[in-house]
């Protein structure tokens, strides 16, 4: 389950960055400023989203 408040934060970043930034990234690059200690599992997540688009 998205957090609420990640999800309300990666939203208004990726309205403030424009249509270069993706839903996805967004949401990871919201949820790394608050807890930052989740570097590895979400990279793991934007490398998986890599490897299905190749």
């Amino acid at each position: 389950m998205l957090a609420p408040r990640t999800t309300w934060q990666a939203r208004r970043l990726a309205a403030d960055f424009g249509e270069e930034m993706d839903a996805k990234t967004a949401w990871v690059m919201a949820r790394l400023a608050r807890h930052p200690d989740e570097l590895g599992y979400a990279m793991a997540h934007l490398d998986d989203e890599r490897s299905t688009a190749n």
